[in-house]
């Protein structure tokens, strides 16, 4: 009997403690790219990307950076080119917000060098 209200009691702590209507909401942010990353040239002829970035988490984000890795190939194995951008100049970018972006790919001729590319999105949360 004492066994079976131990176990009753640990299954009651798990259940309150899974759903404390009291405990924080965690807020964090979910910053992805905002439909298609353009290809266009800077005034001195540098290929670079623009695009916008949109945060869809509920949280704000911060310090965000879109590292997009130029490839020579197709098969995305030999990097030519970093490009980066920082949407917002680092700054806040708050729940349903856009920010645009653009990225320098410096040590590139052209867009015709860049058979593909990866994109990759960094920020760090608000408190």
């Amino acid at each position: 009997m004492r066994t079976k209200i131990l176990a009753l009691g640990f299954v009651c702590l798990f259940l309150i403690a899974c759903n404390n209507p009291f405990a924080p909401e965690i807020k964090t942010a979910n910053i992805v790219l905002d439909g298609t990353l353009q290809r266009t040239y800077t005034s001195y002829g540098s290929p670079q990307f623009e695009g916008y970035v949109e945060n869809r988490g509920n949280g704000t984000g911060y310090n965000c950076m879109v590292e997009i890795q130029c490839f020579s190939d197709p098969n995305k194995t030999t990097i030519i080119d970093t490009a980066k951008g920082f949407p917002a100049d680092l700054g806040n970018i708050d729940p349903g917000q856009r920010a645009y972006f653009e990225a320098i790919a410096f040590d590139c001729n052209s867009h015709e060098e860049i058979k593909s590319y990866s994109v990759d999105i960094t920020w760090l949360d608000r408190d």
